[in-house]
Formats: structure tokens, sequence, C-alpha cells
């Protein structure tokens, strides 16, 4: 189980990675209600494996790369947060920008403006903190007591 839980964490994480920083217009699958959906709900999954293979004889690196399987979870809640609010200012959806000169043009990455680029390196950052900030109220204050 151990096994199945590494590779959700590394799909949800490779996922997060490759939509904010390699190839941004791919977020806009996101914008399908269906598809979020299915995402959410392998992001909720995620963690559930995680908790299934945890033990107390676990290494404590591999205890730490448990609470990685959140990082797909907080992303898609903070997206759809996001996506919300420049919904709600600019009546559209929230745009990212793409960070280098490619092949391909892409009319979305030339009207995104600054807020957005904020929210596009905070979707990628803050979500990797949060699961670093909840490993360490849970594993460096909470067990590490008992």
């Amino acid at each position: 189980m151990e096994i199945v839980s590494l590779i959700t964490i590394s799909i949800g994480f490779g996922f997060v990675w490759f939509v904010t920083l390699v190839h941004p217009p791919t977020h806009r699958i996101l914008r399908e209600k269906k598809t979020y959906n299915i995402l959410f709900y392998f992001s909720i999954s995620s963690p559930i494996f995680s908790i299934i293979a945890y033990n107390n004889e676990m290494s404590l690196k591999r205890k730490e790369a448990l609470f990685m399987s959140l990082y797909l979870l907080f992303f898609l809640l903070m997206y759809k947060y996001c996506d919300n609010y420049i919904l709600k200012k600019h009546q559209r959806n929230l745009y990212f920008k793409k960070k280098y000169n490619s092949v391909w043009h892409d009319q979305e990455s030339d009207e995104v403006e600054s807020i957005e680029e904020w929210f596009q390196f905070g979707l990628t950052i803050l979500p990797l903190i949060l699961c670093y900030i909840l490993k360490y109220l849970i594993i460096d204050l909470f067990l590490n007591q008992y």
C-alpha cells in the first residue's frame, strides 16, 4: 500500500508543477467541472492511501513524504478560490502566464495581470508550505511528544 501512496503523491506533485510551471495553458482543464471533480476526488483519495500506508516503523523521511499527499488537495482548493476571485473581479477565468517564449502563442498569457502572476506563484509554493507546516505540527510537535 505504501507504493500506491507514493505513486499518488508523485502524480499530484507532478500535475501541479506541470500546470503552474512547465506548460501553464494546461490549467484550462480545471475549468471543466467534470475534470475538476475527478482530480478533487483523486486528491481526497491520496491522503486516505497515505493514512492506510502509515505505520510507526516507517523512517522519518517516509512519514514526512506522506504529508505531500495533501499537496494536490491544497492546490485545487486554492485554485478554485483564486479562479472565483478573478471571475468576480474581471468576469473571466484565471489566466496563467507562460514564463518562456515557446512555439505556441497563447492569447490568455498575454492578458495576464500582476495579481494573476502572484496567484500562479502562490499556487505553486503555498500548498507546499502548508504541507510542511502540517507535517511540523503533527509529526514534530504531536507525535514526538508521545
